[in-house]
């Protein structure tokens, strides 16, 4: 049964995802090129002697095989989409750093993760839209009356997007910064070699401003997902989406020695300039002490001598009052 499941997924999914790609403005002939090798190196199931070619020529039969092989495989086709997708984006993103050799560990990582993920969401969507129908959002509009009427009045069904809505929040605020992220630092840093201090410093740098790009990203998606898309073909509507998703990630915090290395190195510059600025307070300070020293030293000098004066005059004066009170007795 696993062989024929081989059989019939994975030419189909190599042969949508070349004809795909094929008509992107952001892949050029080396990128196809360079997804062409990370499939072939990654994947050990690409050299079945059934050829791309002769699916391109039924390609009007392609979806309802995909189809087909979701309703007979669902997880094991969920996971390979979403498998030979996260390789193909990051396969494109590599293909743009012209100064780096192409990773295959890295295309594992990649691999592996968004596999796993897939597998995630097979198991969670459903308890999500179990759990989210729209009771949250539709109690929370409905507790603000001019809100609620003006919805009721130009939704036809405002329940059903409430629900979509909830189910898409629950995704991304509950699945994605709990679960997603820290899977996919540990993994990746795993496959990659990255050791424990390398990955917590790597998340540190990058996991705020992956979340902000995944939230812009991934709401939109996935209120289309949850609220147009049957529910079979949603991971894979996930998995193609993931596709451009992979090229972003990867581009950002793909290379995990790259970025550990990046990261040692600018705080081993960050020390030096802060030693450079911290002699030279010092050297101000020390200036600054000696030229106080000096301005009291001077102030002490010209208080004495004033002193001084000052004693001698009265001096004098006290002599001349003494000599007068002789001469009047």
């Amino acid at each position: 049964m696993k062989k024929e499941f081989l059989n019939a997924i994975v030419p189909l999914l190599l042969g949508n995802l070349f004809l795909g790609i094929s008509g992107l403005s952001i892949a050029s002939p080396n990128d196809i090129h360079a997804i062409h090798d990370s499939l072939t190196s990654v994947t050990p199931f690409l050299h079945h002697s059934t050829t791309i070619a002769s699916y391109q020529s039924h390609s009007a039969n392609l979806l309802d095989l995909y189809k087909d092989s979701l309703a007979t495989y669902p997880l094991q086709t969920k996971m390979i989409t979403g498998g030979t997708l996260a390789v193909t984006g990051d396969a494109i993103a590599q293909s743009r750093d012209k100064d780096e050799d192409y990773s295959k560990r890295r295309a594992l990582s990649f691999m592996a993760f968004d596999m796993c993920y897939r597998a995630l969401q097979h198991f969670s969507f459903p308890v999500i839209v179990q759990q989210c129908q729209g009771q949250y959002i539709g109690a929370a509009i409905a507790s603000v009356p001019f809100l609620s009427s003006g919805l009721d009045s130009s939704l036809t069904n405002p329940t059903y997007f409430y629900g979509a809505m909830e189910q898409t929040l629950a995704s991304q605020l509950g699945i994605v910064p709990f679960m997603y992220y820290p899977v996919f630092y540990i993994l990746t840093a795993f496959v990659q070699g990255l050791s424990a201090e390398g990955a917590i410093q790597r998340a540190k740098e990058t996991f705020i401003p992956l979340m902000k790009r995944n939230l812009l990203f991934w709401i939109p998606v996935q209120f289309i997902q949850f609220g147009f898309i049957e529910e079979s073909l949603q991971i894979p509507f996930l998995a193609v989406g993931g596709l451009a998703w992979t090229f972003i990630i990867s581009l950002f915090a793909g290379n995990a020695q790259k970025s550990y290395s990046s990261s040692s190195k600018l705080e081993e510059e960050v020390e030096m300039e802060l030693k450079e600025i911290f002699d030279e307070v010092i050297d101000i300070e020390e200036a600054i002490i000696e030229e106080i020293k000096y301005d009291v030293s001077e102030m002490e000098k010209a208080i004495v001598d004033y002193v001084t004066e000052e004693i001698g005059i009265e001096d004098m004066e006290s002599k001349k009052a003494k000599e007068k009170e002789k001469v009047i007795i």
